[in-house]
């Protein structure tokens, strides 16, 4: 990851840093530790612009300089973080009125008191490492330092991985002098940035203003237009950055990623959906397809390998609102009949499972318009018997997809496969919040006697009833009544004698229904009718806790806060709920134990309930709330 340096160059630059070496070495105030390590490390640059004086990279407009603990935090980054010292152009740092933002950073840097860097040192900067990397689309690539008194640690990180040296002495300098030099001549292997296929920072924007990012990629016909980061992911994986155009009417998405090598890419998943999908994001396809991203080269630093990855871009031509921007709550029901819908779609005709709905991947109020097809019915349609009418959602991002069997394969049939397509659905993934309840604990859990399943019961009114058989005519499931089907007693048997196909759960369409149905779940827990009062603090922490212990229960865990949410009733939604929404107890959602056959089958047990909330909500039945779009019930 670092540039050599001549070991002439080396030897002069030691000899002539002693004075600033012996000043980090004899620090006693954390301040003195600041001040002293980037006066050290500037007098690198200034010796290393001696011995390259003919190199661009070190000209006046391009040298870099380093700065000590800012007054505030950096600007521009959803964290409120200050790291100890960070090197930036010296052409900006002087032009710059405020303290200067993440996105002109190029590097950062810890000091600690004391002899010995820490792991828990290494978990700090490796947290600033990941700002700067989610800061800078243009180039994703990063270099970190730690230093103390005795030595200094070096870091590279990179949707490749974070990977980190032991500590090196001042003793051995060399490494020290490369790190400053490979930030003005890296080697091309760190260097993310496509030649072909720019992203740079747009100088429409002031240099202490929010970044503006100018992308050009001919094989999208994108020439010089300014976007502005709507999303930005984990660092060390993928790091999904999501930019939306600023300058014109059009709605254009530009989304990059780093995948690995393994299953399926989000476009092959997004090119199964085919050709305006309805529910769905809708993709640009490059007129240029031939045109691809070079594979990232394999790298070493300290002892350990970083993942092989492939950059991907993907444009669509969808956007829309946050879900929590629902004004009512017969909205809200209403685009989670949409989601469902649309989920539903993907499962039965393209065979596309989603495995991460969540509110940051769904659009309300989309532009342009999704129009239904192949039998499908929006929520809208269906109250309004014309099945054109648009959905009120739309899902989006298939980081997490994977591409379902051609048809539905039992348990034994999935761990006896070596195919990749049943090997996926093995990989337990979503955000945890809203994940399943199965996939969430990685494992089945079964009561010790058979489970009596849901009926199909008839949606009441007569009337409501009649237009939802109405709106899908070809369709017979969705018209039946009565039993969803038997107890698979077999297969409980076998997980009774801890057979090896029951001991790992799978994930399954039926799990997308139930994370859908969190996503309106918690949506409930947390809207604020418009105008409402301050609540009662006893009841806000009633809802508080259970909301914290299901946000904060990661993937794996034992406990199941969903269960004490979902099954203690309508006492339960009572005394959580904001008081003018507790008319929406009456409706309790069934989650069906694991190992269910039809695919679908939660997906209708869930619309049938949503469609009659959503009839009553319109014919003024039950009040329509409603919310508030700016804020939530407080947490305290």
């Amino acid at each position: 990851c670092l540039t050599e340096v001549p070991a002439n160059v080396v030897v002069d630059i030691s000899e002539k840093i002693k004075d600033e070496i012996a000043k980090v070495k004899s620090v006693d105030e954390e301040e003195d530790g600041y001040i002293y390590t980037t006066e050290l490390l500037n007098k690198i640059v200034e010796l290393l612009k001696t011995h390259n004086c003919n190199l661009q990279e070190y000209n006046d407009n391009n040298v870099f300089v380093f700065k000590s603990k800012p007054n505030n935090p950096l600007s521009h980054h959803p964290g409120q973080y200050r790291p100890d010292f960070f090197a930036l152009s010296k052409h900006i740092a002087e032009q710059l009125h405020n303290t200067p933002s993440w996105h002109h950073l190029h590097s950062v840097g810890e000091w600690k008191p004391g002899k010995v860097i820490s792991s828990a040192d290494e978990g700090q900067e490796s947290v600033y490492v990941a700002c700067l990397i989610q800061a800078r689309p243009d180039n994703p690539s990063v270099l970190g330092i730690v230093m103390c008194s005795e030595g200094y640690v070096l870091s590279y990180g990179s949707p490749r991985g974070y990977v980190i040296t032991e500590q090196l002495a001042y003793s051995d300098i060399s490494p020290l002098i490369r790190y400053v030099h490979s930030l003005h001549a890296p080697l091309p292997a760190i260097i993310l940035a496509d030649r072909a296929r720019t992203i740079t920072l747009d100088s429409i924007a002031g240099l202490d203003d929010a970044p503006l990012w100018q992308i050009t990629d001919p094989a999208y016909k994108i020439i010089n237009r300014s976007f502005s980061p709507k999303f930005i992911g984990f660092p060390f994986m993928r790091m999904t950055t999501v930019l939306s155009d600023v300058n014109t009417q059009e709605c254009l998405v530009v989304k990059d990623s780093y995948p690995d090598s393994k299953g399926l890419r989000e476009a092959d998943l997004v090119d199964l959906l085919g050709d305006e999908p309805p529910g769905w994001v809708i993709r640009v396809k490059p007129v240029d397809p031939t045109v691809e991203f070079e594979p990232l080269s394999e790298l070493d630093f300290g002892d350990a390998s970083l993942t092989q990855r492939t950059k991907q871009r993907l444009v669509f031509k969808s956007t829309g609102a946050p879900f929590h921007e629902c004004q009512t709550i017969s909205e809200a029901v209403g685009a989670l009949y949409d989601i469902l819908e649309a989920s539903r779609w993907a499962i039965v005709k393209r065979r596309v499972l989603h495995r991460d709905i969540s509110p940051g991947n769904v659009f309300i109020h989309p532009e342009p318009p999704s129009l239904p097809k192949d039998d499908v019915c929006f929520v809208q349609g269906v109250y309004e018997s014309n099945p054109q009418s648009p959905s009120l959602t739309m899902l989006l991002d298939l980081d997490n997809g994977v591409q379902l069997p051609p048809t539905h394969k039992s348990l034994k049939e999935i761990y006896s496969s070596p195919d990749a397509t049943t090997h996926e659905l093995k990989a337990l993934t979503g955000t945890p919040m809203y994940i399943a309840r199965g996939p969430s604990l990685g494992r089945y859990r079964l009561r010790s006697e058979p489970y009596n399943f849901h009926t199909f019961d008839q949606i009441k009114p007569a009337e409501a009833s009649e237009l939802y058989e109405k709106a899908y005519p070809n369709d017979t499931f969705r018209q039946m009544q009565g039993k969803v089907g038997e107890f698979d007693e077999t297969l409980h048997q076998e997980w009774v004698e801890k057979q090896a196909h029951t001991r790992r759960l799978v994930q399954r369409p039926w799990h997308d229904a139930e994370s859908a149905m969190f996503v309106f779940l918690i949506f409930l827990l947390r809207a604020k009718p418009k105008g409402s009062s301050p609540e009662d603090e006893g009841r806000l922490c009633a809802m508080q806790d259970i909301y914290i212990a299901i946000r904060d229960t990661a993937i794996g865990t034992m406990a199941d806060h969903w269960h004490y949410l979902i099954n203690n009733g309508i006492s339960s939604w009572e005394r959580l709920l904001h008081t003018d929404l507790e008319h929406l107890v009456d409706y309790e959602f069934l989650v069906p134990s694991e190992g269910v056959n039809h695919e679908v089958v939660l997906h209708e047990i869930f619309q049938r309930q949503l469609f009659q909330l959503y009839y009553k909500l319109k014919k003024g039945e039950l009040a329509d709330v409603e919310l508030d779009t700016v804020s939530f019930r407080p947490l305290y």
